[in-house]
């Protein structure tokens, strides 16, 4: 990350934020950061953080080591030095974004959180500024809102660069997949996080709201007009409502970052002993809002026909990505089908061809399990049966599919020493047959 990547993205976040290498040596500063520390951005810039805290120079060149050596956020704690006044305390979060290169050192992203000595207030001393916090957050909530609409332009542009590496046979994939993801993932993280610490003040808000309420619960003529002017009540449900579709939009762009991610194997995940059934249970529950039935829809009905079977040694996370794929092209199939009936059908004929996903296991010998997972939809046409595990491709319109979920899922299979095939009718849908080997555990190397 440079310094204007890291300006691009830190300047809207309210938390203090420096862009600093493993030496100490800081590359760069937003707002927030520069009132912390009473000067310039130019005063900071050039010049080590040894030099304007109070803490040792060895404390912060340890800390900053162990930033750089974890891929984990580490916790830290300074005191910032000031001329005439006792030094501001503040506990540290650094993380590395730019590991250590031959030609440079490792650079760390480091966000300061200024610890209060009196973080606990009288009530009746702070209820008058209520109405301003609100409003705070609200502007907050817009700011996020507009990176959001940033991201969404980056996708765009990421979806053109994918086209265009299939034009070119794929030439150097892993590198440009990997930059990319790696781009997309630093501003979304600033994004995600925040979004937590801004549910958390408003849930805060809104307690301090209640306890008011109930200690004093004949408030004077000017918090009733206060109220009544910024629609205390609306704000409450709408500020919730807003966070949450956030939060929806910044997961499903994490989401894509991750499939990203796999297919350039950056991540590595690890193995262990589980049980299937959990891990297909879990994911049926994440899709239960695409299975319940809504205005468009009616509906799917899952059929599960499970056996008894023996703990898989798998990379749980990576196969739940597989079971959550498959599904998720069902329920595609399985809606567009019942978009095709509504059209050219009766209501009579749409309910005598109800939507349905069955999913069975079996252990089929000593060797080997089966997952099976089959919809009634209107299947795929056998034209295209030998690309349908191709990296990219899609049946979908422009913005509704990448065209790497079933790349993915075969690399990942594949990685786990077992095998998944596809077989489709138009007469009665698809099914998906994933076979994955019993690893005994004496066999297991810990």
């Amino acid at each position: 990350m440079t310094p204007d990547q890291f300006l691009t993205f830190a300047q809207v976040l309210p938390e203090p934020m420096l862009l600093i290498t493993s030496t100490g040596e800081i590359l760069a500063v937003n707002q927030s950061a520069t009132k912390l520390f009473s000067k310039t951005s130019k005063a900071l810039i050039g010049q080590y953080l040894s030099e304007f805290v109070t803490d040792s120079p060895e404390k912060v060149t340890d800390y900053l080591k162990a930033c750089a050596q974890s891929r984990q956020m580490i916790l830290g704690a300074f005191t910032i030095h000031q001329a005439q006044e006792e030094g501001i305390a503040c506990r540290s979060q650094g993380g590395v974004v730019q590991p250590r290169s031959p030609q440079s050192p490792a650079i760390i992203l480091l966000r300061l959180e200024k610890r209060k000595k009196n973080e606990f207030v009288v009530l009746n001393q702070k209820i008058h500024a209520l109405s301003k916090e609100i409003q705070q957050r609200q502007r907050i909530q817009v700011e996020l809102a507009q990176s959001n609409e940033t991201l969404k332009y980056t996708l765009i542009k990421l979806q053109n660069a994918l086209e265009a590496v299939q034009t070119e046979k794929m030439s150097g994939l892993g590198q440009l997949v990997a930059g990319i993801a790696h781009e997309i993932n630093n501003p979304i993280s600033f994004i995600h996080g925040n979004l937590a610490y801004a549910s958390e003040y408003y849930d805060d808000l809104l307690k301090l709201i209640h306890l008011y309420q109930q200690e004093y619960p004949q408030p004077t003529p000017k918090i009733e007009q206060a109220i009544g002017n910024i629609e205390l009540d609306f704000l409450q449900e709408d500020i919730q409502k807003l966070l949450q579709s956030m939060q929806m939009g910044s997961q499903r762009i994490a989401e894509i970052v991750k499939s990203l991610r796999n297919f350039s194997r950056l991540d590595e995940a690890k193995f262990k002993l589980v049980k299937i059934h959990e891990g297909l249970e879990a994911t049926l529950m994440i899709l239960q809002s695409r299975l319940k039935p809504s205005a468009e829809y009616s509906g799917i009905e899952v059929i599960k026909e499970y056996d008894e079977l023996p703990l898989i040694y798998c990379s749980p996370g990576q196969l739940n990505q597989v079971f959550m794929n498959i599904l998720n092209n069902a329920i595609d199939a399985l809606e567009e089908a019942e978009r095709l009936r509504s059209l050219a059908a009766s209501p009579e004929l749409k309910q005598n061809y109800p939507s349905r996903i069955w999913i069975c296991t079996e252990k089929l010998n000593d060797c080997y399990i089966a997952i099976r997972i089959k919809d009634n939809g209107n299947g795929i046409p056998s034209q295209i049966h030998h690309q349908i595990f191709n990296p990219f491709f899609t049946t979908k319109p422009v913005g509704q599919g990448t065209g790497l979920g079933l790349s993915i899922s075969y690399q990942i299979i594949e990685s786990h020493n077992g095998r998944i095939n596809m077989i489709s009718d138009p007469s009665w849908g698809t099914e998906f047959s994933i076979e994955l080997p019993i690893v005994e555990e004496s066999d297991l190397e810990y």
